[in-house]
C-alpha cells in the first residue's frame, strides 16, 4: 500500500461543533414553514448537480410531519419525496399521545445539490461526524478535519464569504478515533432533550472533571436546573437503550 492509500488517522483530529444558516436553503426553509426538524445522514451528489439525500424528519406530532412533508415537496429545488418507512412512535409515547420530537418519518429527497453547503465543507477536508441536524432554521454541524485550527478558521471564512452564510463555531476539540466512539442514536430523543444533551456534551459537562455543570447550562439555556437535569437523565436513558419511567 503507498503512503497516500494509507486510511488517515483520526486520533489528533479536531472535533468541531457549528451552527450554520445559509440562504436559499430549502431544509432551513422547511424548519421555519412547519414545527419540524430533519436529521440528515449524507448526499449522493450526480454530475448534473442532482442530489439524493436520506433525512429523518420530526416533530410533537403526525400532522406536524404532515406540514413538513408538504413544505418539502413545495420547495422549488426539490423534484421527488419517497417516504422510506411508516411513522415511527418513540420511547416517549404515553397512552397514544406523542411526545415533543417523538414523531419521526424517513425521506428519500432528490433535489438541487447545488443549494446545500455541505460539499464546501467536504471538499475543504472536513468530515461529517455526525448526522446534521437541522431545526429552528439553523444546521447544527459535526465535523472532522485534521487541519490545525488557523486552517480550520481560513477555510470556514471561505464557506462564509462563498455561500453568504452565517457559521458560528461552538466548540472545538480533539478528536479521538471513530472505532473508540460511535456514534450516539440522536433521532431517539425530542427535540428538546436533543437541544439540552448536545450543548451539555459541547461544554464539558461529560468530562472528566466536568468543565459545566447543570447551573450553568440552566442559565445559558434558559431553563431551570430541574428541568435541565429531568432532560439529561431522560436523554441518558434513551441513549443507554434504558427504558425511562
Amino acid at each position: 500500500m503507498r503512503a497516500c492509500d494509507a486510511p488517515p488517522s483520526t486520533a489528533d483530529a479536531l472535533r468541531l461543533t457549528l451552527e450554520v444558516w445559509h440562504p436559499d436553503c430549502w431544509v432551513l426553509q422547511t424548519t421555519r414553514q412547519a414545527a419540524v426538524g430533519l436529521l440528515s445522514y449524507g448526499v449522493f451528489t450526480r454530475t448534473d448537480g442532482c442530489a439524493t439525500t436520506l433525512f429523518t424528519l420530526y416533530g410533537d406530532t403526525t400532522s406536524a410531519l404532515d406540514d413538513g412533508v408538504s413544505a418539502i415537496r413545495s420547495a422549488s429545488a426539490v423534484f421527488d419525496v419517497a417516504s422510506m418507512t411508516r411513522d415511527h412512535r418513540g420511547r416517549g409515547q404515553t397512552h397514544g399521545r406523542l411526545q415533543a420530537g417523538n414523531a419521526t418519518r424517513e425521506l428519500l429527497v432528490d433535489h438541487d445539490g447545488t443549494t446545500q453547503i455541505s460539499e464546501a465543507f467536504t471538499d475543504r477536508g472536513f468530515v461529517p461526524a455526525e448526522a446534521v441536524d437541522a431545526r429552528d432554521d439553523t444546521e447544527h454541524w459535526t465535523l472532522l478535519t485534521q487541519h490545525d485550527r488557523e486552517t480550520v478558521e481560513r477555510l470556514l471564512d471561505e464557506v462564509r464569504a462563498g455561500w453568504d452564510a452565517t457559521i458560528a463555531v461552538t466548540s472545538i476539540t480533539r478528536g479521538i478515533r471513530a472505532s473508540e466512539r460511535p456514534p450516539l442514536p440522536l433521532d431517539r430523543l425530542s427535540s428538546r432533550q436533543r437541544e439540552v444533551f448536545r450543548y451539555a456534551r459541547a461544554n464539558g459537562y461529560y468530562e472528566h472533571p466536568r468543565e459545566t455543570d447543570v447551573s450553568a447550562i440552566a442559565t445559558a439555556l434558559g431553563l431551570s436546573s430541574s428541568t435541565v437535569h429531568e432532560h439529561l437523565r431522560k436523554a441518558e436513558a434513551a441513549l443507554l437503550g434504558t427504558r425511562f419511567d
